[in-house]
């Protein structure tokens, strides 16, 4: 069966379009303007940032792709039965996990798969695709478009089978530290004694190498489409041609950390917010940021948000992690 279901946001929750224009107003009101990455992610937007996953040199996407066919077989093993559910925040088009999709297929294990993201094209175009390549298989797919709590209380609340739950690529490592901690802590509230968590981690590595990993000419379109959304959303008269990409290792956030400059002196008008906002010449807008870990640091992150860590999946250069955390008992 492959079905897809839009989750119901909870009464009083703010809906998309206020989240993305609350989102906005908040983040060039600041003294140093910044908005958060997740606005870039539209369809388009998400199309974009495919291509840049596959690019040789962004590491964090090739580094996975080899930790998932290399450990797959170790990651099936986490599971105690043969019927399950594996469950995925922010799948987009689910790329990685249909190695892993496949992998327990041919070990004839029978589970229910979850990919949950907050775009409706990417979850819709996923379940399609899953079901042209494995009709007949001993698979059930529900695609649930909406918040990823909403899809986990969903899942876990109205079940007894175990969950394997995937958070593959560095979502978490765009989060600032207090939101990361957060979300930790609403995911493992939302986890029972036996579920897993696969977690990815960019690890710390050469300055050098993260630079060259977030300054190719995609990443500067990627970027630049957050304007063109704000454009289409909310009215704004953003012009692309008069704003650049930058992309920036700061070893004081110990994040990699992408700006928009301004190229002259503007003010932008938002319809939607009836407000102008004003520009310097070359003012930098802060539009992405990429936390780095080290291992010590990632243990403590588990430790202090009520996890254990179970073992760890490196790539054969250890630029990257894919971490097995179970709730501590």
């Amino acid at each position: 069966m492959f079905k897809t279901k839009i989750l119901k946001p909870e009464p009083g929750s703010f809906h998309p379009e206020e989240q993305f224009a609350s989102a906005v107003c908040e983040g060039l009101s600041l003294e140093n303007k910044c908005l958060p990455s997740w606005l870039i992610f539209d369809s388009d937007g998400s199309k974009i940032f495919k291509k840049i996953t596959e690019l040789a040199g962004y590491l964090p996407a090739a580094c996975e792709f080899e930790i998932i066919r290399t450990h797959k077989n170790n990651i099936a093993n986490l599971i105690a039965g043969d019927t399950f559910n594996l469950i995925e925040l922010g799948s987009g088009d689910g790329c990685k996990t249909r190695i892993l999709i496949e992998h327990l297929l041919t070990r004839e294990l029978n589970f229910h798969y979850f990919p949950i993201d907050i775009s409706q094209g990417a979850v819709k175009n996923l379940i399609e695709s899953l079901k042209d390549n494995h009709r007949g298989a001993h698979i059930e797919v529900t695609g649930l478009i909406g918040d990823y709590f909403e899809g986990l209380k969903t899942i876990i609340q109205d079940g007894t089978k175990q969950n394997l739950i995937l958070f593959l690529g560095v979502t978490l490592n765009n989060m600032g530290p207090d939101t990361a901690r957060s979300f930790l802590k609403n995911l493992k509230d939302s986890m029972r004694a036996k579920d897993y968590l696969l977690i990815g981690f960019d690890l710390m590595k050469n300055p050098k190498l993260l630079y060259s990993s977030y300054n190719d000419p995609l990443f500067e379109k990627f970027n630049l489409h957050l304007l063109d959304r704000i454009n289409q959303e909310l009215g704004a008269n953003f012009d692309k041609e008069y704003f650049v990409q930058q992309g920036q290792y700061n070893p004081n956030t110990r994040a990699v950390e992408s700006y928009l400059y301004s190229t002259r002196k503007q003010t932008i008008h938002i319809k939607a917010l009836n407000e102008d906002f004003h520009f310097r010449a070359w003012e930098a807008m802060q539009t992405e940021q990429s936390f780095k870990y080290t291992l010590e640091e990632i243990e403590s992150l588990a430790v202090e948000n009520g996890f254990e860590i179970v073992k760890h999946f490196f790539d054969s250069k250890k630029y990257f992690v894919d971490s097995v955390w179970k709730v501590t008992n």
